[in-house]
Parts: C-alpha cells; sequence; structure tokens
C-alpha cells in the first residue's frame, strides 16, 4: 500500500545552520533581509518543483505544466513559496491527495521529502553567499 498524505503535511521548512547568527544578522540588515530570504526560499522551491514537475502524473500535461512557484509570506527572519497549479488546474489537490471516488497519487510531497537534504543545501548556501560567508 502507498503512502497516503494530508493537506495538513504541505508545508517544509528549512532551518540554517548558525541559525540564530544568521537571524541576528538579518535583523540587523532590515529590509535587505527579506530579499535574501526571498531569493534563499525561491532558489529551494527551484529544486522541488523541478522534482514535482519530473513526478506529476500526466494525463493530458496539464497539470504539469502548470506548476509554478509563487511567492509567500516574508519577514526579517523568513520566507515562504509554494508550488502552485494554474487555475484551470485546480484538481492538482485532488489528485495530490485522492478524493472519494479516486485514490491518491501523490507527486508534491513525495518531491519535497526526497529532495528535503538538496533543498535545505540550496537555501543555506543562498542565505551564506549573500552574507559574504560562502566560498
Amino acid at each position: 500500500m502507498g503512502r497516503s498524505y494530508s493537506s495538513r503535511q504541505r508545508k517544509v521548512s528549512s532551518g540554517i545552520e548558525g541559525a540564530d547568527e544568521v537571524i541576528k544578522l538579518l535583523k540587523d540588515m532590515g529590509i535587505a533581509a527579506e530579499k535574501i530570504l526571498e531569493k534563499a526560499a525561491e532558489e529551494g522551491g527551484k529544486i522541488a518543483l523541478k522534482e514535482a514537475k519530473r513526478r506529476c502524473p500526466v494525463d493530458s500535461g496539464r497539470l504539469k505544466a502548470s506548476l509554478h512557484l509563487t511567492k509567500g509570506k516574508k519577514s526579517q527572519s523568513k520566507a515562504d513559496v509554494k508550488i502552485a497549479t494554474g487555475k484551470q488546474e485546480y484538481y492538482g489537490t485532488f489528485v495530490e491527495l485522492g478524493t472519494k471516488h479516486q485514490g491518491a497519487k501523490p507527486y508534491l510531497r513525495p518531491a519535497v521529502d526526497e529532495k528535503q537534504g538538496e533543498i535545505s543545501k540550496a537555501v543555506n548556501q543562498a542565505v551564506l553567499r549573500a552574507l559574504g560567508r560562502f566560498r
């Protein structure tokens, strides 16, 4: 039997090595920190998006083609990106989670699960690069 996923399992967080020091530096930077974190979240999101597209079940191909990143909340210590479907492809959630009449065919959650290490590394590197500490 395959894994089942609930809608509550959609969020994935990525930590940063030396987070306390990094967060202090980002807070000291003010508004620039938001841009750094937004870029870092986008770097991680691109990895998840690529894997989600690779795993997406294909019938007409519209769902796979519609997958894209959207910007979420941001602050001086946090930024979010989400993988979203086009407005016409609202059924992406039904494919991912299943319905009463259709079994789940998860592609988003497994994509993130599979690439979590790579995503975290990309986020860390983007932040450290922006802070001038990555070589």
